[in-house]
C-alpha cells in the first residue's frame, strides 16, 4: 500500500524520480491506518498531527453552519487526507473529517514529513506541489459558487467527478454544491431523462 504513496508522490516530480533514500525513508516512516465507514478522521477542536494518503475509500470534510453539516471536500482514491490549516499550523482544527466508506491509508506524521522537508531538498517540491494542487482545487470551488447556476454547478461536478455522482449520498453532493436536496434531484432527473433520450 506504501508503493500506491510513492507512486502518487513520484507523479508530482516527473519527469525527475525520488532518489532512493528518501523513498526509504518514506516507507520507514510511513503507517497503514484504516477507518470504518462513518468513523471519524478528525473532530473540530482536535490538532491534526498528520497527513493520510487514501488508498482506498471515500472521505467527506464538513462544518458546522447553524448545526447543519456543510459538506467542503468529497476525497476519493489518491487523495491527501488532512486539515490544511491545522496540519501546518498545529492549531486545533474548524472541521471535521469523516470515513464515508471503509477506508485503507498510509499515514505519516506531521513531525516525519518535517523531517523529509529538512532531509531531503527535493521534497519540498513535492510538498509544494502538492499544496499548489490543493490550493487550486479550493479556488475552483470558490469560482464555481461565484460565477456559477446551479445547473452549471452540477454539470461541472458530473463532469469533473463522475465515480462520486455514483458514490456519494445526494444530500453531501447537494451540501457540496451548494443547493437543496430537491433541487439537485430535480437537475439530476432531467440529466438522466436528456440522457435516455439520446
Amino acid at each position: 500500500m506504501v508503493q500506491l504513496l510513492i507512486d502518487r508522490l513520484n507523479g508530482l516530480v516527473i519527469p525527475d524520480q525520488m532518489p532512493e533514500p528518501l523513498i526509504q525513508s518514506i516507507h520507514a516512516f510511513s503507517e497503514v491506518k484504516t477507518f470504518s465507514e462513518g468513523e471519524h478522521i478528525l473532530r473540530k477542536g482536535q490538532v491534526c498531527h498528520g497527513a493520510f494518503f487514501l488508498a482506498k475509500g471515500l472521505a467527506r470534510s464538513y462544518y458546522l453552519l447553524e448545526k447543519k453539516e456543510v459538506t467542503s471536500r468529497l476525497m476519493e482514491e489518491g487523495f491527501i487526507i488532512t486539515s490544511w490549516l491545522s496540519f501546518y499550523r498545529q492549531q486545533p482544527s474548524n472541521e471535521y473529517i469523516v470515513a464515508m466508506e471503509d477506508c485503507e491509508t498510509v499515514y505519516l506524521s506531521f513531525e516525519d514529513i518535517t523531517r523529509l522537508y529538512r532531509d531531503f531538498p527535493i521534497f519540498n517540491v513535492i510538498g509544494r506541489k502538492q499544496v499548489e494542487y490543493s490550493f487550486c482545487q479550493a479556488e475552483i470551488r470558490t469560482q464555481m459558487f461565484r460565477g456559477l447556476t446551479t445547473v452549471k454547478r452540477f454539470e461541472f461536478f458530473k463532469e469533473n467527478h463522475p465515480s462520486l455522482i455514483q458514490r456519494v449520498p445526494l444530500k453531501y453532493i447537494a451540501s457540496y454544491l451548494g443547493m437543496s436536496d430537491e433541487t439537485l434531484s430535480r437537475l439530476r432527473s432531467a440529466y438522466r431523462r436528456r440522457q435516455s433520450i439520446s
